[in-house]
């Protein structure tokens, strides 16, 4: 259990440090350019269309996890605590926490100083909502969604698969499982699009990221609300918000993100949003202020990190349980 702790532990602490490196040779670039190339060998298989993006997928999640926990596998072999230094590196690639609060705090500078464009167009870089016309509180608000749905698909998934492989396979498991829930979410980012191109070949891949996150997106809810609790929040509001919305979206997971932090911090997010020009007529989720200002993205941030580091807690407690068990 102490190797568990210390891979975290490192893979926190490199986060911390250096964020997500932006280099062409991190993994996860290296695994979506090997994914363009894996497509185009898969769609030149029999039949094509969904039979081919599932020989894919299954091609790239096992050819990249297991790579990865052989290279931990064979740190373990040379020293322990060298190898669980590995498999913490390996799942310090996997999470995003800090360039989730880098991101969103590219949005928040400009709007402190009033400079609206800048803003709308930092915010366009991690959403694909239309931004060019949106006011203060809708950047806000923006900004504030992606947090509470990325917190789940940047971090918490990964530490879920993490600790899951390491229960099954140790520390080579745990880099495995870590890297295989970042080329899942690869996947559904490359494949997973409802067009004439990847209606078919992405369908599995996009089925799959859903399912790599409904655990993760249900226990990230009950994260939130304890996070709450260290920022003047109610924990049952935050439940009962969560709970109440958690259908009001087309993604099976998002809401549970994005509504937990509605009722956390007490405001209200949603509503109608435009893409390309065409505006979803989403719900809105919570009952608190729909005005946002720049304070609610600060608390947002610090909510985002709070969550994290107690999910981190509630997953590792529940190995500690599952092993004395």
């Amino acid at each position: 259990m102490i190797f568990l702790l210390m891979a975290f532990l490192t893979a926190f602490l490199l986060d911390f440090l250096f964020g997500d490196p932006h280099s062409a040779l991190h993994p996860v670039a290296l695994a979506g350019r090997l994914a363009s190339s894996v497509e185009k060998v898969c769609r030149k298989l029999p039949g094509g269309g969904i039979f081919a993006g599932m020989a894919g997928w299954f091609l790239m999640t096992g050819v990249c996890s297991l790579a990865a926990y052989g290279v931990t596998w064979g740190g373990c072999r040379l020293n322990v605590w060298f190898g669980t230094v590995l498999a913490g590196a390996w799942l310090y690639v996997c999470i995003a926490l800090r360039s989730l609060i880098d991101h969103a705090e590219a949005i928040r500078r400009p709007l402190k100083n009033g400079n609206l464009r800048a803003a709308r167009e930092a915010l366009g870089m991690i959403v694909s909502r239309d931004t060019e016309s949106l006011d203060e509180s809708n950047i806000i608000r923006g900004a504030v969604e992606s947090l509470s749905e990325n917190v789940i698909d940047a971090v918490n998934s990964a530490l879920f698969w993490a600790v899951l492989g390491y229960l099954a396979g140790g520390l080579p498991g745990l880099a495995a499982g870590a890297v295989f829930l970042r080329i899942v979410n690869t996947l559904d980012a490359c494949w997973g699009y409802r067009n004439v191109q990847y209606e078919k070949f992405g369908k599995f891949a996009a089925r799959a990221d859903d399912f790599a996150h409904w655990v993760p997106a249900r226990m990230t809810m009950a994260a939130i609300a304890f996070a709450s609790l260290f920022f003047g929040g109610n924990l049952m509001r935050t439940l009962e918000t969560g709970i109440r919305h958690r259908k009001d979206h087309p993604s099976p997971n998002s809401c549970y993100g994005m509504a937990s932090f509605a009722g956390a911090l007490g405001i209200r997010l949603g509503g109608p949003t435009a893409y390309d020009g065409v505006v979803e007529p989403y719900p809105c989720w919570g009952d608190g202020r729909s005005g946002l200002v720049e304070g609610d993205l600060v608390r947002a941030e610090r909510l985002t990190v709070v969550t994290a580091l107690v999910f981190a807690v509630m997953i590792l407690g529940g190995a500690w349980l599952w092993i004395a068990l």
